[in-house]
């Protein structure tokens, strides 16, 4: 996969995340007051799609054969332990009056590692 080709994918994703988050929150109000919630997480996971991509691209043009495995264990670790951080942090920080954070937050989430895989998969096959 090319950066180029990665790049355009990664702007598809994020524009139609975006959209659909548009749309949650104009019809949905409970979801209204998490609206900068959601969007900063939707950055974060386009900026750890960046990483990862980079780094996907580099392990699996290493001589070390188990770097790409290693490189795919600990990011899904790393997601999961930063997921938690995150629901908590806002949690604690912005003292939501309703839980609808959580749903935006695994929509994101499941969007975002639905395409990792994809992308991840697309690198493999190019060793």
């Amino acid at each position: 996969m090319t950066t180029n080709s990665f790049l355009s994918s990664l702007a598809l994703v994020t524009a139609a995340t975006a959209a659909l988050l548009g749309l949650l929150h104009v019809l949905l109000e409970n979801m209204r007051q998490h609206w900068v919630f959601s969007i900063s997480i939707l950055a974060v996971f386009v900026l750890l799609s960046i990483g990862l991509f980079f780094a996907g691209k580099s392990s699996a043009r290493s001589s070390n054969k188990m770097a790409f495995n290693g490189l795919i264990s600990g990011s899904t670790f790393g997601k999961m332990f930063l997921a938690v951080g995150l629901l908590f942090v806002y949690q604690e920080s912005a003292k939501p009056t309703n839980q609808w954070f959580v749903a935006l937050f695994l929509l994101i989430y499941v969007i975002f590692t639905v395409y990792e895989v994809w992308f991840l998969t697309r690198i493999a096959r190019e060793k």
